[in-house]
């Protein structure tokens, strides 16, 4: 038992293959800061963590992280204070697992990943910007249909696939139309941002009426840099929580957790069910002040038990390596978004922006006190061009067969999540171009198709390069009962198997 200032010694592992220990550490006397303290054997290929059931908030915290040591024991210890006090218990959890990391080879095949191989998808697309403008401007309509049919093709293959393809909820990340970037100077530019909103509604939509989750920001073209807040915004009349409302009525598996103020969802959350994980959603639209930044920390803070994504418009920029990674943080939002939200809210693994126009992946194993994985995913093809002969705009808009258009926005990516493997794979798509390979549509040629930008081009039976990461940190099971904690004595221990294997369990993501 722990006495006052006492420091409890759980019972170490002996083995180098630690799935994970529950105990229920007894307390004897008022303490009210206990000192954890575990001892094991790890492989230094592995990490383990220290969790501590928190009685107020329903959840298991992590309190203390290490990779195993090479020629010697591996130490964990952690002071809990009165949060994690159950009467004269306190109920801990020792996981060891894969370390998060980018060890996996890019792979080459064809298509996407075969649905029997993944638990579930998320689709993430971004700044549609030049096909609602062109939608709406270009001078004839066999033109203007060409442009919508690009973007509508993004969200008519989306709630075609969606049940084929587990995709378990869809993100928007921002600049829906091109010109909102500032107050309109004249009633005609009025009359633009109006028609490029109903356009893009419109697309939209077809997920709506399809039942598929999903959540659209604002970017900067969407709300005059981020100047024009409130319910008034032109955001809100096309994308509001009315709508949102609405259109969770018909999701399976999720729910439309609400506006940050009442009547302005350019910053909202949801939350989603999928592979037996729970998950909450949140989405910042661009400027966000210091209000806005504290609500979603607040949010994250209040769902511990589920893993967080983080939708940016405006988070790293585009890498200058071949590959795609080791991007930098953008202005204004990056730096302060992960300073403030990403590195204080060990649940959240997972942040997608648009903006900047590139890719750009950063793989971080290493954030926040408890070093928690977070993978950040930029993704924006909006200058990406593509001829005017492949878009059969040379009869329909008097186009040269090499002029190049910017139809970049064609491409969606879709994250492929397979549970008992602790793999995440993303694939780049085109509807409209039946294609696999953005790379090639990239003018300035900065990438080399490894960096999920996914390279060959052609047809999708061509093989493909496949952007792949090992997410070890561990996508966090249901927490929301101690799953038998009381039934395991200390000393106990269990193996794991599937993501149904107990509550409380970290997978290996």
């Amino acid at each position: 038992m722990l006495a006052p200032g006492d420091t409890g010694t759980l019972p170490s592992a002996a083995a180098t293959d630690l799935a994970y220990q529950r105990f229920d550490v007894p307390i004897r006397g008022k303490v009210t800061a206990p000192v954890l303290r575990w001892e094991g054997a790890i492989d230094p290929a592995r990490r383990v963590v220290l969790h501590a059931w928190n009685v107020r908030a329903g959840s298991r915290d992590p309190v203390a992280a290490a990779r195993g040591a090479a020629e010697a024991a591996t130490v964990l210890t952690a002071t809990v204070d009165e949060r994690y006090l159950d009467g004269q218990f306190v109920h801990v959890l020792v996981t060891g697992a894969d370390p998060f990391a980018d060890d996996i080879d890019a792979s080459d095949k064809a298509g996407f990943d075969d649905p029997a191989s993944y638990d579930f998808s998320l689709v993430h697309y971004t700044d549609t910007q030049y096909l609602s403008e062109g939608a709406v401007e270009q001078e004839s309509p066999e033109e203007r249909a060409i442009w919508e049919k690009a973007y509508g093709d993004v969200t008519r293959w989306v709630a075609a696939n969606a049940r084929d393809r587990k995709i378990a909820y869809v993100a928007h990340t921002g600049d829906i139309i091109e010109n909102n970037i500032r107050r309109p100077a004249t009633p005609e530019l009025e009359r633009r941002v109006v028609g490029e909103m109903e356009l893009s509604s419109r697309q939209q939509q077809v997920l709506d009426d399809a039942g598929v989750a999903n959540g659209v920001i604002a970017g900067n073209h969407d709300n005059q840099s981020g100047t024009e807040e409130g319910p008034e915004a032109i955001y809100n009349r096309y994308y509001g929580p009315d709508r949102y409302t609405a259109a969770a009525a018909r999701w399976q598996n999720a729910s439309y957790g609400g506006p940050w103020r009442n009547g302005d969802n350019q910053n909202h959350y949801g939350l989603f069910s999928a592979g037996g994980l729970d998950f909450v959603v949140v989405g910042l639209s661009y400027g966000v002040t210091r209000d806005e930044g504290e609500w979603a920390d607040e949010v994250f803070k209040r769902f511990p038990g589920r893993n967080g994504i983080l939708l940016s418009h405006d988070y790293i920029k585009p890498s200058k390596s071949p590959d795609g990674r080791g991007s930098t943080f953008s202005a204004p939002d990056g730096a302060m978004l992960f300073n403030t939200i990403v590195a204080d809210n060990p649940n959240v693994f997972l942040i997608l922006a648009g903006h900047e126009h590139g890719v750009g992946t950063n793989v971080k194993p290493q954030v926040g006190d408890i070093g928690n994985g977070v993978v950040e995913l930029l993704a924006d093809y909006q200058f990406y061009t593509v001829s005017a002969d492949r878009l059969g705009l040379v009869e329909a808009g008097g186009y040269s067969p090499t002029d190049q258009l910017r139809f970049g926005a064609s491409f969606f990516r879709m994250l492929q999540f397979d549970v008992d493997r602790g793999e995440m794979s993303v694939d780049t798509y085109s509807p409209l171009l039946d294609d696999f390979g953005a790379t090639e549509f990239d003018i300035d040629r900065r990438y080399n198709g490894r960096g999920g930008h996914d390279g060959a081009p052609g047809r999708p039976d061509q093989p493909h390069h496949q952007l792949r990461h090992r997410l070890g940190r561990g996508l966090r099971a249901d927490d929301r009962d101690r799953g038998g904690d009381r039934a395991v004595r200390p000393g106990g221990q269990r193996g794991v198997g599937g993501p149904q294997a107990g509550h409380g369990l970290a997978h290996g993501w």
